[in-house]
């Protein structure tokens, strides 16, 4: 939309040609409206990053209380005696087992860890560490496996052709495995991927629109490919007809 100021009056030409006549009280009006727009999203965006602000402060409250409460379950795990611990550990043992599936495996491998944390309180309070679980341990185990057989498979200079390699894993080597986990504090499967902040942008009305007209208009490329394609299908479909009013002529 083009303005030109004339005299006392304004001369409003819009994007079709058409011209509009506007008092100056009239352009005053519209002023006032385009102030009242800018202004009522102004105030939108400040409630916006006021609502984000307060989103991220929650987000921080919540980081903070997850590590005050490992900070208290560590503390609670000091304050415990040897028997306190022992019970403790047999029992979050037998609740994360009863999470996994293998039967067999799983079971003999928490008796072995079962059986350490009666042995010993101080491989008991390994077990209790607030990011340790048996669903961690079968995972080390799993990639201790994994890293086994392939390091097999280089020594007898074994190619992994149909897609699958059949290969025992000592027992004695998985409980290995189950006791270096909950001594190894820094474990890769311990480690949680570090939760970050992602403030969200503001959506204005007037990119919304944009966005949804952008939607609307036609792709020129694709109408101009099914044209041609339209064509060429009226051209195959009267070369046909052609061929069978030559076959009847004959």
């Amino acid at each position: 939309m083009t303005l030109h100021k004339e005299d006392t009056e304004t001369v409003i030409q819009t994007d079709k040609g058409a011209e509009e006549l506007l008092l100056p009280s009239d352009l005053e009006k519209e002023q006032e409206k385009a102030e009242k727009k800018d202004n009522k999203e102004d105030k939108k965006r400040a409630e916006h990053e006021a609502a984000e602000a307060n989103r991220k402060e929650e987000w921080k409250a919540k980081q903070q209380a997850k590590r005050i409460a490992e900070q208290e379950q560590l503390n609670h795990l000091r304050a415990m005696n040897n028997d306190e611990v022992t019970t403790a550990s047999l029992r979050r043992v037998s609740a994360d087992t009863e999470r996994l599936t293998r039967r067999n495996m799983k079971e003999c491998v928490s008796e072995h860890i079962q059986t350490l944390c009666l042995d010993s309180p101080d491989f008991a309070r390994l077990v209790m560490h607030p990011k340790k679980n048996m669903i961690h341990c079968f995972r080390y185990i799993y990639r201790k496996a994994k890293a086994f057989i392939e390091q097999d498979m280089k020594d007898n200079c074994v190619e992994l052709t149909a897609g699958l390699y059949g290969e025992d894993v000592p027992d004695e080597l998985c409980y290995q495995w189950a006791e270096d986990y909950f001594r190894d504090l820094d474990a890769e499967e311990d480690k949680e991927q570090e939760e970050k902040f992602v403030p969200r942008q503001f959506q204005s009305k007037t990119t919304s629109k944009q966005q949804k007209a952008d939607q609307k208009k036609p792709d020129k490329k694709q109408e101009q490919k099914k044209q041609e394609v339209s064509a060429d299908e009226g051209v195959a479909g009267q070369l046909m007809l052609d061929f069978v009013a030559e076959v009847k002529a004959g």
